[in-house]
């Protein structure tokens, strides 16, 4: 048994992925998403042990030929499901949730028969004959074309609902600690661009036959998986275990621009005008668990009402609009000679902000430079106080 480049990464990779999994189990709080993350690490790493049994010679070995590893289809509910429960804290696996797990499990059921069919067997041509009695190779291609459907499928499912999350969040919660999911759009992306390599090397080899003379395309898309599984097991370290805002199940996706209003221009000026006095006046913003159904009971509007004229009086959804006021009181109190004994952090939380992480992202975005920056322009910028004549 030899090593190369390819298998060294790629054993790293499994490595990796099995202590993840491991460490998320036993040092993360066990819930529901955990569990499911922790499962799709553990997939990736014995999807990738996969190819490994070919590239070490391990396939030769008799007791390895043909060992149950029908996971492929495993992957992409896995990383849905992980999705519901991050978004949905009270989700839990059970029930219609568990038909998700249906096609992989037949798939790595035959799988099982095919190994305890061949496993008596010494001889591995006899074991391949074996296996082509039991339909493996074309089970294995129906395996690679539903793998890609279901990616595209799960994929858009997934993406959907973490928009659809973000957009609620944005027009109707203020509060900054709330996670935005960020990262995971990232994951998903990633995970995405997995799929279309899936897709590509499937096209090449049952369609070109591209496998019978090279081996090029699946070692980029290994090499790929080990560097995503470094990814997700660093990411899921980074994540603090934050309360989710609490979406409503029959929230839907309703972009409020392409809809057509049912209010006048007149109502909505008026509604503008309540809440630029009730933010700017009276400074709600400063509530830090302000929500857009908090603002509309205080100006005595409906939400719907509020929420399309924030959108279309102020260009932007209901969180956006309350950072940006927040920011300006940050800004003003720091420009704020009596306040200097307070530190910026404390200035953001009397501003209404209740997260360190996102308050100095959003107040960089705002400004273009960060809270300690700012200041120290500002105190260059003001001029001495001029010396007191007795």
């Amino acid at each position: 048994m030899s090593f190369n480049w390819f298998d060294v990464i790629v054993l790293f990779g499994i490595l990796q992925g099995v202590v993840s999994a491991a460490l998320l189990l036993c040092i993360k709080s066990s819930n529901a998403a955990t569990r499911l993350l922790a499962a799709m690490l553990f997939v990736f790493s014995v999807l990738s042990f996969k190819i490994v049994l070919h590239t070490l010679g391990l396939w030769d070995s008799p007791l390895l030929r043909y060992f149950p590893l029908a996971i492929d289809l495993l992957i992409q509910p896995l990383l849905y499901l992980y999705v519901v429960a991050l978004i949905l804290p009270k989700f839990k696996l059970r029930g219609r949730q568990l038909l998700h797990l249906l096609p992989p499990a037949l798939l790595m059921l035959h799988a099982i028969v095919v190994y305890i069919a061949v496993l008596p067997v010494s001889g591995l041509s006899a074991k391949d004959a074996i296996a082509g009695q039991l339909y493996f190779n074309q089970v294995k291609s129906v395996e690679d074309v539903l793998s890609v459907i279901s990616g595209i499928v799960y994929g858009l499912l997934s993406f959907r609902l973490v928009q659809r999350y973000r957009g609620w969040l944005y027009k109707n919660i203020s509060g900054t600690a709330y996670p935005t999911f960020t990262w995971l759009k990232n994951v998903l992306l990633l995970t995405g661009i997995l799929g279309a390599g899936l897709m590509a090397n499937v096209l090449l080899d049952q369609v070109f036959h591209f496998n019978a003379r090279h081996f090029l395309h699946w070692e980029i898309f290994y090499v790929y998986l080990s560097g995503l599984i470094y990814y997700i097991a660093i990411k899921s370290y980074q994540q603090k275990n934050g309360v989710v805002a609490a979406m409503p199940n029959d929230e839907k996706a309703r972009p409020a621009e392409l809809a057509v209003s049912k209010y006048t221009h007149t109502e909505l000026a008026t509604a503008k005008e309540a809440i630029s006095l009730s933010l700017g006046k009276e400074k709600l913003f400063l509530n830090n668990e302000l929500t857009l159904s908090a603002l509309a009971a205080h100006i005595m509007l409906s939400p719907a009402l509020v929420s399309e004229a924030i959108n279309k009086g102020f260009g932007m959804p209901f969180r956006s609009l309350i950072n940006n006021y927040r920011v300006e009181e940050v800004k003003q109190k720091l420009a704020n000679e009596k306040l200097s004994h307070l530190s910026i952090l404390g200035i953001a939380f009397e501003s209404g902000f209740n997260s360190e992480a996102s308050f100095y992202r959003i107040f960089k975005a705002a400004t273009g430079e960060s809270p300690k920056s700012y200041l120290a322009k500002t105190k260059k910028l003001t001029p001495p106080a001029a010396p007191r004549l007795s």
